[in-house]
This record gives C-alpha cells, structure tokens and sequence, in this order.
C-alpha cells in the first residue's frame, strides 16, 4: 500500500525516467521529422517560459517579502540574510564537492562525439520586456518597502501575481514538463549524446546524496552542541517531516508535520510557527548542493572547462538571489536557475534539458535533504536571533526584545 502511494506521488520523476530511457532504446525506430517536431516544440516553450520568468520571480519576490508586518523588519531582514547566507554557502560546498567527487571517479574530460545535427522543425522565438536579474531586485526592494510600510493594497496584489504565477507553473507548464525535456532527450540521443550521459550520472547521483547528508547531519551536530544524545533526538522529532518529502516530493506538503517537529525541537511553538513557513521554499540546501554538482559534471560530459571559483561566486550569488523566487512546483529551483546557468556557466539549450531530467529523477532525495536541512535551521537561526536582537537592543538602549511576528 505505501509503496503504491509512492509510485502515485512519483509519477513525475518516474515519467522523466522513461523520457530519459525510452529514446535511448527506441530512439533508432521514431522517424528524425517526429523528433525534429519535438525539438522544436521544446525550444518554443523553453521561449514561452524565458520570457514569464522575470515576471514569476518579481511575483513570488514581491508576495514572499511583502507579507511581512513593520514591527518584525528586524527579524525579516536577518532572516533574509541567514537564508542568503546558508543558500551562497550550500551552494558554495556544492561545487567543491563536485570537483573533489569528480576526480575521486576518474572523471574524463572529453568531449562526446556526435552524429548530425538535429535541426528543429520551425524556430519560435519571444523578445524579454525585462531581464531576470532586475526583476529580482525590483522584487526585492517593493517587497521590502511595502513590508516596512504595509498596505492591504499591496497584500491583494502579491496574493493575485502569486496566485497567477503559481498557477501558469503548476496547471500549465509542469503538466506539459515531460513534453518540453522530450524533445531535448532526443535530440541528445540523435546526436548519440545520451547513451554516455546516462552512464555518467549514476555515480554523479550517489555524490549528490552522500554530499547532501554529510553536509545537514554536520548542521545537526552543531545544532546539537556535539552531544549524540541531543542529536538523535532532533533527528527523530524531524524523521517524520523527512519521511513526508519523500513520499509527496513536496517541501510544502510536508510543512505541517515540520511545524510540529520543530516545536518539540524549539519547546517554542510561536518561534516554530514564525520560521518554519518563511523558509520552506526558499532555504532549499538540497538542491543547492546537487545544482553545482550536477553543473559540473554536465560541463564535463560535454568537454567544456569547469569554471574557476570566481565565476562560480558570481554564478552562486544570483543563484543564491533566485531562491527567493523558487515556485512550490516540482523542480521550481531548476526552472529558475536555467537562465542562469547559461548565462554564467556557458550552458546551452540542450544541456538545460538534460540538467532538468536528472535533477527532477533525483527531486525525492532532493526534497527530503530540503525537509530534513529546514528541521535544523530554525534550530541554529532561533539562537543566532536571540543573541543578534540583545546585541542591537543593548547597542541602541532598548529595553525590550522585538517580537517574532508575521502577518497572516
């Protein structure tokens, strides 16, 4: 019955999962014109989405931001912070991982041969009216001025832009999902690129997961001040919002059981309430340390050269900002983070569809190291908190702690 349950839940990743093996065996048989079709349907709606997406995140951004009540600015802006922090730092582990895991396999750098080209069928193009970067930052800074200054006006408009972008996201594009990776899975195995690929990332997945644990039970440990027995009772009140990840493969799903897990873990149910919703779609350490890894070895598997730290940084900061626009949608974090990758990590449209088919096979595993990292968060950012808000209130004669509230 459970296991039933989960195929129920996984239908997507395993749909992908046949996307991704099917053309691999019965790729020779599917006429070039039907593959071409599909090739090019992919690409029009790889445009359609580029150019809603600065709107998406400016919604999410503004909606994400706004809610948020005047008298908890302190709170707000150092909570934003600790996640931009965490997000750039996961990010960061993620690509030294990657590199260190990536030769600990031998990992060759060579470029795959291919056959002929697969040309689309037609070319559909649509001009962006805004990039995505400014979309960012104009989300970000009304998000922060009307939640300094609040408005029921501006509360019904992030409310509507979040109902309208998550709508787009969820009834229409991720239902069409399999046919937009479609068309780019045969054009890698046209062109004989997705028999190697395949046979790269098996072990690449194993890093991901083993890399992902290593780095949230170390966050416990630190949580825990070192002490096993603290430790594992964290780990258990949390298994069970674990566990809910997996089988739903959504972080959302499993927001109710993490309230309740983190209250036993904060023996503070108002803290727990306050942290908990903020950071469910936005402090995502799973993905941040898979993305860079799975970059890498994408890069690789195609003979491109990995890039050096300093454009890492610069990848990992917009990608760090992206989070904050993350749509609560299977595989919300590598939709946005797309156009990042190819403007920073040389990606091509190609690549983008192969990187998005593994990410969305591995999403359960992803989803659960989400869920359990957002367990121990509130644990760490709870005290940081405390001593930040004595610092300033010391620092400017304030005699009481400000509150821990959020609008509803």
């Amino acid at each position: 019955m459970i296991l039933l349950e989960f195929i129920k839940k996984a239908k997507l990743p395993i749909l992908l999962l046949a996307i991704l093996v099917l053309p691999l065996i019965l790729g020779s048989y599917v006429p070039e014109e039907v593959k071409s079709i599909s090739y090019a349907l992919s690409l029009s709606m790889k445009s359609i989405l580029e150019f809603l997406l600065p709107f998406i995140i400016f919604s999410f951004i503004f909606s994400c931001l706004s809610n948020f009540q005047k008298g908890a600015i302190f709170f707000v802006l150092l909570l934003v912070g600790c996640v931009f922090v965490s997000n750039l730092t996961a990010l960061t582990y993620g690509y030294m991982a990657g590199k260190t895991g990536l030769g600990l396999i031998n990992f060759k750098q060579s470029a795959i041969s291919k056959s002929a080209e697969l040309i689309p069928a037609w070319n559909f193009t649509l001009n962006k009216l805004i990039t995505n970067d400014r979309a960012l930052m104009v989300g970000f800074i009304t998000g922060i001025f009307f939640s300094i200054v609040p408005s029921k006006g501006a509360l019904k408009v992030g409310a509507v832009l979040n109902m309208l972008a998550n709508g787009f996201l969820k009834k229409i594009f991720i239902p069409l999902l399999p046919l937009f990776i479609l068309g780019f899975v045969f054009k890698l195995e046209h062109e004989d690129i997705l028999h190697t690929s395949l046979k790269v990332y098996g072990p690449i997945i194993l890093i991901i997961i083993f890399s992902q644990w290593l780095y949230i039970l170390s966050w416990y440990m630190i949580g825990s001040r070192f002490s096993i027995k603290q430790f594992f009772f964290y780990l258990k009140n949390v298994l069970p919002a674990s566990l809910t990840g997996l089988s739903t493969i959504s972080s959302a799903a499993s927001m109710p059981i993490l309230l309740v897990s983190t209250e036993k873990n904060l023996k503070d149910s108002e803290k727990a309430k306050m942290i908990v919703p903020a950071i469910i779609n936005i402090h995502t350490l799973g993905s941040a340390i898979a993305i860079p890894i799975l970059a890498l070895a994408t890069l690789k598997t195609f003979g491109l050269p990995l890039p050096s730290f300093s454009t890492f940084i610069i990848f990992a900061l917009y990608t760090a900002l992206a989070k904050y626009a993350v749509a609560a949608v299977p595989g919300g974090v590598v939709i946005v983070v797309a156009p990042i990758l190819e403007a920073h990590l040389g990606f091509s449209s190609d690549m983008v569809g192969l990187i998005t088919a593994v990410y969305m096979i591995c999403d359960p595993f992803g989803t659960t190291a989400n869920v359990t990292a957002n367990g121990a968060f509130p644990i760490l950012f709870s005290r940081f908190y405390e001593t930040a808000n004595r610092a300033k209130n010391n620092l400017f004669g304030i005699g009481k702690s400000e509150p821990m509230t959020q609008s509803d």
